[in-house]
Formats: C-alpha cells, structure tokens, sequence
C-alpha cells in the first residue's frame, strides 16, 4: 500500500509538473485515481487506481483534492487524481440589463441559490451549480422566474469544483 500526505501539486497549475505527467504517460508510468467531488472533500479515504496501486490518503484538514492533483511523483510513476464529471446547472446573465437592475437581480439570484444550499462556481458571467437531475431546471427557472429575462439556464455535465468558500453543505 502506497501512503500519501501530502499533494505533490497540480498539472493543471504548474508546467513542470504537466511535462513530467506527460512523458511519464507515453512511458506508460502514469496512474489515476478516479473520485467523486463529495469524496475530494474527504481528509482520509482509501483507493485503487487504474493500474491497481492500492493508495491510502490521508490529508491536513485544510486540504481538499482537486482535478489534476499529484498525489505521488518518483523515478517509477506518478499517480494523479481525476474528479469524475457531473451534471451541473449554468445560470448564465445575460447583457440586457440596466445598471439600475444589477444590484436587485444580483441579489435575488443569490438569494434563491443560496436557499438551494449548494456549492456554487462563478466562471464568466455564469454561476453553475451541481445537479441531481435535468428536473432541476424547472425548479431553477420557476423560483427565479423574477430574473427569468435576464438569465439563461441549462446544464451540462464537468468536473465540477466549488469557489473557495463556496462549498457550503448540500440537502
């Protein structure tokens, strides 16, 4: 069983450690640890990963896994974490508003979300949330239906991570 602590860093965040990944795949010496967004939350958890590494992670409490992590890096393989993909809702804000409107609209969309008790990730002009199922956005759309003009929503499915301090507890 191989122990981990600590995370090495991110290929998604640091070139070097990127290259490295991506020769030590066409070597065929790279490892991936599939989990959950809940289980990326977790300080301790045990996993396999694809190549059958029986891995032990145990983390600070202030430590949370991301996509694309580096959990062991050495001479004979690097194993990295894949957050699984999920159905999430954007709620993306559309150019149409007057200035006098963005404030109220702002906070009745915060508001409603914030109610739901979800994480949420803000990326351009959009706020996406995770999702259960396509239900979902109807419930969206009828509980902001006051901003209904000024908002598109619909999902897709991403690796979904949460704003720093954003990752509130779910029902």
């Amino acid at each position: 069983m191989i122990s981990i602590n600590s995370v090495v860093g991110n290929i998604h965040n640091d070139y070097d450690l990127a290259h490295k990944y991506n020769q030590m795949t066409a070597k065929q010496l790279s490892e991936v640890i599939r989990i959950s967004r809940s289980e990326a939350q977790r300080f301790r958890m045990r996993k396999t990963s694809n190549k059958g590494s029986d891995v032990a992670i145990t983390l600070p409490q202030n430590v949370h896994i991301k996509n694309g992590d580096v959990l062991l890096l050495n001479n004979d393989k690097i194993i990295i974490v894949e957050i699984q993909p999920e159905k999430v809702a954007v709620i993306a804000v559309r150019n149409n508003i007057a200035s006098e409107h963005l404030f109220g609209m702002a906070v009745k969309v915060g508001h409603t979300i914030g109610n739901l008790h979800r994480p949420i990730k803000l990326e351009d002009n959009k706020i996406i949330l995770p999702i259960q199922a396509e239900s979902e956005l109807d419930l969206l759309k009828k509980v902001l239906g006051s901003v209904r003009d000024n908002i598109d929503i619909t999902s897709t499915t991403m690796v979904f991570e949460p704003e720093e301090g954003a990752d509130v507890h779910e029902h």
